[in-house]
C-alpha cells in the first residue's frame, strides 16, 4: 500500500531535481579594479545579466534573489599554485522597492548598493584578501565563482506543501516525502540559478596593493 505513493513521490523528485538544475540565463562578472584599502585588498566588480525575466518576475512579486560570490586569491607558482588564504564567500540579497522602483543590494551588515530597477551593470565592492598576505615580488590572480538565483528554503516549503500537504505527523507518508524532497534540494542551495567562473590575468603583488585594472 505504501510503495505506489513513494514511487510517485520519487519520480516527482527526480523530475524536479532535473528542472531546478537547468540554467536560468547567462551571467557576466568582471573584475574592474583591485586595490588595497585599510589593510585589505578589495575588488570592484561589474555584474551583468542579473535580471532575466524569470528573476524580474520574482522581484516584482515581492520575492528576492541572491548572489553568492566566492573570491579566491591564488599565488602563481611554477609547479603548484597556492591559495593565499581561505576563500572569502559573500551572499548578497537583491530586492525591489516597488515605491521607488529601485533595486537594493544588501549583505549581512546592511545595504551596500541602490540603483534604478533593471539597470546594469550592478556595481559591487568585495574583499579579496589581507594586504599583508601578499608579497611584492610574487605573482597572483583572482578567481571569482558567482551564483545568482532564488534561495531554495522558502520555495522548498511551498513546493513540498503543494505536493505532500501540510501534514505535521511524525510518522506519515507526507513526512517521509518531505524528507526526501529536502534531501534532493540540499544538492544545491538554489532552486533556479545560473553560475559563472572567471579568472583575472596574472598580477604583481605590488600592483595589487597600489591599484590595478585587470
Amino acid at each position: 500500500m505504501v510503495r505506489r505513493p513513494l514511487t510517485r513521490a520519487a519520480l516527482f523528485l527526480v523530475g524536479f531535481g532535473l528542472m531546478s538544475a537547468a540554467p536560468a540565463a547567462a551571467l557576466d562578472v568582471r573584475v574592474t579594479e583591485l586595490r588595497a584599502a585599510g589593510g585589505t585588498v578589495r575588488a570592484n566588480l561589474d555584474v551583468r545579466d542579473v535580471f532575466p525575466q524569470k528573476f524580474k518576475d520574482a522581484l516584482e512579486t515581492g520575492g528576492s534573489i541572491h548572489l553568492r560570490l566566492q573570491i579566491e586569491l591564488w599565488q602563481d607558482r611554477p609547479i603548484w599554485d597556492k591559495l593565499v588564504q581561505p576563500a572569502l564567500v559573500t551572499v548578497l540579497r537583491i530586492v525591489l522597492d516597488p515605491g521607488t522602483r529601485q533595486v537594493t543590494v544588501s549583505d549581512q551588515y546592511g545595504e551596500i548598493n541602490r540603483q534604478p530597477a533593471w539597470q546594469e551593470p550592478v556595481a559591487l565592492h568585495v574583499d579579496v584578501a589581507r594586504a599583508d598576505a601578499i608579497a611584492d615580488g610574487s605573482r597572483y590572480y583572482v578567481r571569482v565563482l558567482a551564483t545568482l538565483g532564488t534561495l531554495a528554503e522558502r520555495e522548498a516549503e511551498q513546493a513540498s506543501d503543494a505536493v505532500f500537504g501540510r501534514d505535521d505527523g511524525s510518522v506519515s507518508l507526507g513526512t517521509v516525502g518531505r524528507m526526501l524532497f529536502h534531501a534532493v534540494l540540499q544538492v544545491s542551495d538554489y532552486l533556479q540559478s545560473v553560475s559563472t567562473e572567471i579568472r583575472t590575468r596574472d598580477l604583481g603583488g605590488r600592483e595589487l596593493k597600489t591599484g590595478v585594472r585587470p
